[in-house]
């Protein structure tokens, strides 16, 4: 990720660590916002396989399930938990990245560098990503049970919103209901800002070494494959993660399908084979391989356009 403070002359050194936050929280609510549709999809394609109320749920295809929730949802239904999707980006996208700088630097990683070592990076993603998503997890519950819907169950209540369902969430299972599955989401932000944050620096400056020059296309091909790295190494994590945030539970909060992240990766991969770890991976990766591409190109751009604002005082 591009991190070099880059004036018109005004100031030298690097920029300052709030805007770091504030490139990265603008770059992933738009990147977020846009991609939203792709986001449902992805997560009504991961919960198939498993059971509800002793039914096995059939598995169709991201264009099938595309196709079926627009005809019994209608085209809104596309765009489902976006403002709890956008409350997580704003809060989780802009922590992780303003934490991924810091930590980079703390780890003796210069600005700008192209020979820093990967393990630097990766450990810088793996604990801005797993402390960002922690902290922030309630808002990614809530946005999953909301993209769910129908599929959580027939008895499972439906959401109206943020609100609505942060109440109904602590009526019905307390507090600790809010923070449902924080294990696998944090495991999952972890792996997925070592492999995105990480591999794109990473893959930037192997470009630079041989001679690329640093511009959009440039950006444009590293973000491509920093997407896939995300989302090959994030899929098992993701699938969990969708089922035991989305799972029905009882009276006493408890979930009805799965103990927890352990449980649910056992029961999951003794009824559907090893598999079931990429099941919507074609969606998954349909999700966030654009999100992750305009996500970098955004957050270059507003770093080039905001530097120049912000620099000009």
């Amino acid at each position: 990720m591009q991190t070099r403070h880059r004036s018109r002359g005004i100031r030298d050194g690097p920029r300052p660590q709030w805007r770091e936050f504030l490139y990265g929280g603008l770059a992933s609510c738009l990147a977020e916002v846009t991609t939203m549709p792709l986001d449902v999809i992805k997560v009504r394609m991961q919960i198939q396989g498993q059971t509800t109320e002793g039914v096995l749920i059939a598995n169709p295809s991201s264009w099938q399930m595309a196709a079926r929730l627009f005809t019994s949802e209608g085209v809104l239904a596309f765009w489902t938990g976006t403002s709890p999707a956008m409350l997580r980006q704003a809060t989780y996208g802009t922590l992780r990245v303003g934490l991924y700088v810091r930590a980079k630097r703390a780890l003796g990683v210069e600005e700008g560098s192209v020979k820093a070592s990967p393990l630097s990076k990766v450990l810088a993603g793996v604990s801005s990503g797993s402390i960002s998503a922690a902290i922030c997890s309630p808002t990614d519950l809530i946005k999953v049970r909301m993209q769910a819907g129908r599929l959580r169950g027939e008895n499972c209540k439906r959401y109206r919103g943020i609100i609505h369902a942060a109440k109904s969430i602590v009526q019905e299972e307390g507090v600790r209901g809010l923070y449902r599955g924080v294990g696998p989401t944090a495991a999952r932000a972890g792996v997925v800002a070592a492999a995105e944050l990480g591999s794109y620096d990473e893959i930037k400056a192997l470009f630079r070494r041989a001679g690329s020059e640093n511009g959009t296309g440039l950006h444009l091909k590293t973000a491509t494959l920093a997407g896939l790295c995300a989302t090959a190494a994030s899929s098992p994590f993701d699938v969990v993660k969708s089922r035991v945030m989305s799972q029905p539970v009882n009276a006493h909060g408890r979930g009805l399908l799965y103990g927890g992240m352990y449980d649910c990766f056992k029961k999951s991969l003794q009824r559907e084979g090893i598999s079931f770890m990429w099941r919507g991976f074609s969606a998954n990766y349909l999700n966030k391989g654009p999100t992750v591409v305009l996500f970098f190109l955004l957050y270059e751009e507003i770093q080039n356009r905001f530097d120049a604002v912000f620099d000009s005082f």
